[in-house]
């Protein structure tokens, strides 16, 4: 169930499937889809599951996937990595879909380890 209003869940889609191929622009190898049960806690009384066929590829020596967020001011994007596919979860730092182009790919170099994140 998608809680926003003020958001698009097709517009928010594309920007995974842009940073997910950008992802690969820069070298991430597709591996295989998943379907994962996502549990994402929007407010201490509200909680949002689904189940989400994940796109699973290697960069380097780890494994990762693109993951939905759910946060109240609106919805972010998390790359989650893994020494396997099976240990997929410890997560990057999250950040806004809706960022302009360079954003977005910038956030993808930062995410991959591609570049540090600025001071």
């Amino acid at each position: 169930m998608w809680p926003y209003k003020k958001h698009s869940e097709e517009e928010y889609n594309k920007v995974i499937e842009f940073v997910q191929e950008y992802a690969v622009s820069l070298g991430a190898e597709y591996v295989c889809s998943k379907t994962e049960k996502f549990t994402t806690y929007w407010r201490e009384d509200h909680v949002i599951q689904e189940n989400v066929e994940m796109k699973i590829y290697k960069f380097g020596e780890e494994y990762l996937w693109v993951e939905h967020h759910y946060l109240p001011s609106g919805p972010f994007i998390v790359f989650s990595f893994g020494d396997s596919i099976e240990t997929i979860g410890d997560d990057a730092e999250p950040f806004p879909y809706n960022l302009d182009k360079e954003e977005l790919e910038a956030e993808v170099r930062y995410s991959l380890g591609i570049e540090e994140y600025p001071e």
